[in-house]
């Protein structure tokens, strides 16, 4: 037998016989143990691989063998099974398609002998069974078994429910016995049911409990699967199972491993099997195309698996990590044949790599996510608005400073008798320079803009001709501006060299006069240039004092706009730390610049007092108010950095999420990918998540995954394993060397059976198998 789903299982589990006569007559009278050949041909016709005989009320084990020798042929498995007709509540009677575990052919005699002389026949009153003696049948049979009950309408029809229809019992009942998933799965004939049943299951939020599979119901061989020539056709169902009784329970105990196409996997690339060397020995392990994960001891080599599979791409950088691989292998003979190409692996996510990613702080870590980022953030536009009022602020700093500087330059001007006064010589004071750092400053920023618009705005391919052509039109007019001002500028510089030249001829001459003076000659021009020097500086003091008023910032309220691109039910946002630049934003950076309870006073501080203030002084730096301004900007360089993050939509952008919300974005992202059709490997997804979350949310991503791609993983969560129903378990284990098992979950053979590998090895899996299946393996 398969160890692996590599093709689904087409299923009627609900054939008449002639041993139903006593309740449908002369219909099923062509149904004979003498033509079971024309059913198989009918089965083979319309490619059946499962299928059970399911009379009414009635079990013929010579007609079950028959149909039984075929099995292995022309069919993969036929299963034993009974139509039961239920008094479900006392009056009205619904049937039960009730299939049978095939291991224990004196349970089927047991079943037999039931309808013959035991119970079945005794308590067969009407046509029917009371619900405690159709539940003693089974006890007494002693076999496991699967419950489908009949369903010929949909949940959602109008009309009066058929007699023997589940819903006949009425809304209310109906929908116990879903809350209690009383029966595996509910049955419907009609092609046209489907979408109905499906919309009810969405629309009802049972999906999960809801799970409906087809049977032909028929009753002549002949017409197989209708009932007659003019029937309509029967919509068969496909399950994802191993052609066994523990497979139809894992299937139709989970509606995922249920359709109605025969479509489970897509059309990815993907490895059909491993060889793995073991002291010479090749060991093949066969791959599903859907899910596969690896599980074993701790140290037994699962992650070194997947790395040598990948050609330990994820290692390369961890030298030590690769020489531990290396040593495990030789120490243990082993050799990993099997390698995937680069270009067959959508993606590799080593153990812990997904958090990494997150923890960067810009995200670059992962090639995939970068491709759904914006545009990054202007940051230094909205930092720019900052930085003009500090400006301001530090020039006014600069002002009082100055102030303070000169009133201490201030030198005391020794008096002259009034006849030195009277015989005084005034050479001459040197011209002011002008400043022209603002001037030149502005042809500057001119001649920026201008490159910037010309090189970016205008050579951008995506902007129309006629914003090309106004552009350019506005480029021509800051040209001409650009000219003026540079024309005014080298005016500027030229005055300033006059003046400049002026200065120096006339500090020559001073020099040269005063060597041909007197000693009390020289006293008098000095006095005199110093007396004029004097009240020219106090007058402007005066002026400079009072301009020294109480510093007010000016910042105009602005919202800092994130730039987002939504993608599935997420926001990319390129951002920064901050969301709103305004007065207050200012006063915050000067005020975690200073000690605690410290405010600048402009027109009364002095340097050591803001030295005094300042938190943590850098002590490298003399300047108080070059200390400041390296504070504020290691400030700003944190907030106005931009920043990629990942939050869902709806969701303020700001918001900081936890390793296992980050996690599940990825998985999510990762789910609904279309394009690359590679094979997605990963060491431990569970990491960081918590169970509820995976329950919720996660194993439903790796679903949609595995509908688009091989998935091999690594990992210890039993709800990766039981509850994802995967379609292969490898498990490694060491005795006295490296073993390797493996099998679809619902495999067993004479060794081993994969669900006991996962009750016995993994923390949790018994309560997980528990939780996940109700009524086979009892014994587990």
């Amino acid at each position: 037998m398969k160890k692996i789903v590599d093709k689904p299982i087409k299923i009627d589990l609900h054939i008449h016989s002639f041993f139903s006569n006593h309740k449908d007559g002369k219909k099923v009278a062509f149904n004979t143990e003498e033509n079971i050949p024309v059913l198989i041909a009918k089965l083979r016709q319309n490619e059946i691989d499962m299928c059970a005989i399911t009379d009414h009320d009635r079990f013929s084990l010579d007609l079950y063998k028959t149909l039984k020798s075929y099995e292995g042929k022309e069919l993969l498995k036929v299963l034993p099974g009974v139509e039961f007709s239920v008094k479900f509540d006392g009056k009205k009677v619904i049937h039960i398609v009730t299939i049978f575990d095939d291991k224990d052919e004196e349970g089927l005699k047991r079943l037999e002998e039931s309808f013959v002389k035991g119970i079945g026949k005794e308590k067969y009153i009407d046509g029917a069974y009371e619900r405690d003696d159709y539940f003693a049948i089974l006890k007494e049979v002693g076999l496991d078994f699967v419950m489908i009950a009949h369903q010929k309408k949909t949940p959602t029809s109008t009309q009066k429910p058929h007699k023997s229809d589940v819903m006949s019992l009425g809304r209310e009942t109906f929908n116990e016995l879903l809350f209690m998933e009383y029966f595996d799965a509910y049955e419907f004939r009609q092609r046209d049911n489907e979408i109905f049943n499906k919309k009810f299951s969405l629309d009802n939020n049972v999906k999960e409990k809801l799970r409906f599979v087809t049977g032909s119901d028929c009753h002549n061989w002949n017409f197989y699967p209708n009932s007659s020539e003019n029937e309509d056709d029967v919509r068969f169902t496909y399950l994802k199972a191993l052609p066994t009784f523990k497979g139809l329970v894992m299937a139709i105990t989970d509606y995922h491993r249920i359709n109605y196409s025969g479509s489970f996997w897509g059309q990815g690339r993907y490895v059909k099997e491993l060889c793995i060397n073991i002291h010479g020995k090749k060991n093949y392990v066969p791959l599903s195309r859907g899910i596969n994960v690896v599980i074993g001891d701790n140290s037994i080599g699962k992650s070194l698996l997947l790395h040598e599979l990948t050609e330990e791409r994820a290692i390369t950088s961890l030298p030590k990590l690769k020489k531990g691989y290396e040593k495990y292998l030789c120490q243990n003979g082993i050799e990993v044949e099997t390698k995937i190409a680069e270009k067959d692996i959508f993606k590799f996510n080593y153990q812990g790599q997904i958090r990494e990613i997150f923890e960067d702080e810009n995200l670059k870590a992962d090639r995939y996510l970068a491709e759904f980022f914006p545009n990054e953030i202007d940051a230094q536009g909205y930092r720019r608005i900052v930085e003009q009022e500090l400006e301001s602020f530090y020039k006014r700093l600069e002002y009082k400073f100055d102030y303070d500087d000169k009133i201490n330059q201030l030198l005391p001007l020794e008096l002259l008798d009034e006849e030195e006064i009277e015989n005084e010589l005034v050479l001459g004071i040197e011209l002011e320079t002008q400043d022209i750092s603002k001037l030149q400053k502005l042809v500057e920023e001119f001649k920026s803009v201008i490159s910037s618009m010309k090189k970016g705005l205008i050579a951008n391919s995506e902007l129309d001709e006629k914003d090309r052509n106004h552009l350019e039109s506005e480029v021509e007019f800051l040209e001409m501006l650009l000219q003026k001002y540079s024309n005014k500028y080298e005016k500027a510089k030229l005055e300033r060299t006059k003046i400049n030249a002026f200065n120096t001829a006339l500090k020559t001459f001073k020099r040269k006069y005063s060597e041909r003076q007197t000693d009390q000659q020289n006293r008098h021009n000095a006095f005199s240039e110093e007396k004029k020097i004097l009240a020219e500086n106090i007058t402007n003091l005066i002026k400079t004092r009072n301009s020294l008023t109480p510093y007010e910032c000016l910042i105009e309220e602005t919202e800092v706009e994130p730039e987002v691109n939504p993608v599935d039910a997420f926001l990319f946002v390129s951002k920064i730390a901050i969301e709103k630049i305004d007065n207050a934003y200012f006063e915050e950076i000067l005020k975690g610049s200073l000690k605690k309870g410290n405010r600048i006073q402009v027109e009364e501080i002095t340097r050591e007092d803001l030295r005094k203030m300042i938190s943590r002084y850098p002590t490298e730096i003399d300047d108080p108010l070059e200390a400041l301004k390296f504070k504020i900007k290691t400030r700003l360089d944190a907030d106005f950095k931009p920043i990629k993050a990942i939050t869902e939509n709806g969701k303020d952008v700001y918001t900081d999420l936890s390793a296992g919300f980050n996690s599940r974005i990825y998985f999510k992202l990762l789910s609904g990918e279309e394009k690359n059709k590679g094979i997605y490997i990963i060491d431990q997804p569970e990491d960081h998540i918590s169970q509820k979350a995976i329950k919720e949310d996660v194993l439903e991503q790796f679903r949609n995954m595995a509908k688009r791609r091989q998935i091999i993983m690594v990992t210890h969560n039993p709800q990766f394993i039981v509850n994802l129903d995967v379609d292969n378990v490898i498990f490694l284990s060491k005795e006295k060397e490296v073993m390797i098992q493996s099998g679809a979950l619902e495999y067993e053979d004479d060794e081993y059976s994969i669900l006991k590998i996962v009750a016995d090895n993994i923390d949790g899996g018994i309560y997980t198998i528990q939780q996940r299946v109700k009524r086979y393996e009892k014994n587990i």
